[in-house]
């Protein structure tokens, strides 16, 4: 006879923060190390999708509870680092002692300035409606929104972060986070969208739905517009073309630059294509990035992976690179402060992206939406670069299936196109001498993370090549 299956046990409610900090302050003051550092991260994720069978009480859940504790100590002069998933007193002990095992093997290196001041205090980090969620009501929520033909992907996060060192530094947090993918149809013609927030409300799911089937072409089902490899109903273009890349499309470009470009690995290494272009107009200079962890419209949160203060960095400015994330060794390496941007011991990142027109609040401007559809008409729209990869180390080409191609006629989105292959290169297609047509006024904030997006609004370019058929 086959053994019965029973239902997993239940996950062990996550460590409340003061308890956290009060394992942390034991363990600090039982370190023999000249410094110690402990960052402690405890998150709970789930995932549902729309069309979901119910769920075998037999299955694993689809909830993941996760603890993160990271140790680093120094002494004398060395460096030590440890990472472990276990989180009683005795397990932060030990994991005190494997740092300082490794600090006695590494090299001795100077001591960076250690960062002032105190975080902003924010309001609206953690949402009590997504720290009600379950699979049931997540799988409900999807369900009662989507209609035949459409698909909802939806993610939410609930988390707490308590860092503590030996200098006094105490800083806790608690956050929640949601996300939506939706795609409308299937096939190419398909319209999809995606969004990110704080709270539902923010979030607002069906906002997101009703905007990835305003980008739906009609009758974009399975078959109906022509598969990839097909000629279908329209052929892609024959040469350069102009180009609108839905906010979500920007966002996945937005991610590759951060990725391999802007990080303290990525200049520590010398693989950024960027390394050598501090100062330099690299970009449009319509163009201005910059990371701010403060601005409610994104994902905000209050410090870094060690406790400093975050703060609003401008990255790209009228399309001039003035900064990369800077860790302490990159900022030794260099004679640069460091930017609180740290999102593991020893890297630092931007996480709280923002393309926003040049000189912002002072003259900057941005284009409605429609309007930039008229001025790119007789191109083309773009729903989403899914995959996307860059492919050539040293520089920014990528490669990328642009999905959701539609013709813009008379400034609408117009007939469908089957999915095009499109290789370019990021500093040519947003440099200097780029056709910008203009930057919408609807940014929207994606992400999957619980610390941090990407917001972007659309983004229009003229005279864009590379745009290709599959070939079969």
């Amino acid at each position: 006879m086959l053994p019965r299956l029973m239902p997993p046990p239940p996950p062990q409610p996550p460590v409340a923060s003061d308890e956290m900090l009060s394992r942390l302050e034991g363990t600090l003051a039982s370190s023999p190390a000249d410094a110690t550092e402990i960052v402690w991260i405890e998150t709970r994720r789930g995932q549902e999708s729309s069309g979901k069978r119910p769920r075998n009480p037999a299955e694993p859940t689809a909830e993941q509870h996760e603890t993160t504790v990271l140790v680093r100590v120094r002494e004398s002069g060395r460096y030590g680092l440890h990472r472990t998933t276990a989180d009683e007193p005795a397990d932060l002990t030990n994991a005190v002692r494997q740092a300082l095992a490794q600090a006695r093997l590494s090299p001795p290196r100077a001591v960076a300035q250690a960062h002032g001041g105190k975080p902003a205090v924010m309001e609206g980090l953690h949402d009590p409606e997504i720290a009600r969620l379950t699979p049931a009501r997540a799988r409900e929520l999807m369900q009662r929104l989507a209609d035949r033909d459409e698909t909802l992907r939806f993610g939410w996060s609930e988390g707490r972060m308590a860092v503590a060192n030996s200098r006094g530094l105490r800083r806790t947090a608690e956050a929640t986070a949601a996300w939506v993918a939706v795609a409308a149809g299937r096939g190419p013609g398909a319209g999809t969208a995606s969004a990110a927030a704080r709270s539902l409300a923010g979030l607002n799911p069906a906002a997101v739905v009703a905007r990835a089937r305003g980008r739906q072409a009609p009758g974009a089902v399975s078959g109906s517009v022509g598969s990839v490899g097909s000629a279908g109903p329209e052929a892609p273009p024959a040469g350069p073309t102009s180009v609108v890349l839905s906010q979500e499309a920007v966002a996945a470009l937005l991610d590759l630059l951060n990725h391999r470009a802007l990080t303290s690995t990525s200049f520590r290494l010398g693989t950024s294509p960027l390394r050598n272009a501090l100062g330099a107009p690299v970009f449009h200079p319509a163009l201005s990035l910059r990371d701010d962890a403060l601005d409610p419209r994104g994902l905000p949160f209050p410090f870094d992976l060690l406790g400093s203060p975050r703060r609003r960095i401008e990255l790209i400015s009228e399309g001039i690179f003035l900064t990369p994330a800077v860790d302490e060794l990159l900022g030794l390496e260099t004679d640069r402060p460091t930017t609180a941007q740290l999102v593991a011991m020893d890297e630092a990142m931007a996480s709280h992206l923002f393309l926003v027109p040049s000189a912002a609040g002072a003259g900057g401007e941005t284009t409605p939406d429609a309007e930039l559809l008229a001025r790119a008409d007789g191109g083309l729209w773009i729903s989403a670069l899914d995959p996307l990869e860059a492919y050539d180390p040293g520089t920014l080409r990528f490669r990328a299936v642009a999905r959701g191609v539609r013709r813009i006629e008379d400034g609408r989105l117009g007939a469908a196109l089957p999915d095009l292959v499109w290789e370019d290169d990021l500093r040519s297609l947003l440099g200097p001498s780029a056709g910008l047509l203009g930057m919408g006024s609807e940014p929207v904030t994606v992400g999957e993370s619980l610390f941090g997006g990407i917001t972007a609004p659309i983004l229009g370019i003229a005279g864009v090549s590379g745009l290709v058929g599959f070939r079969v």
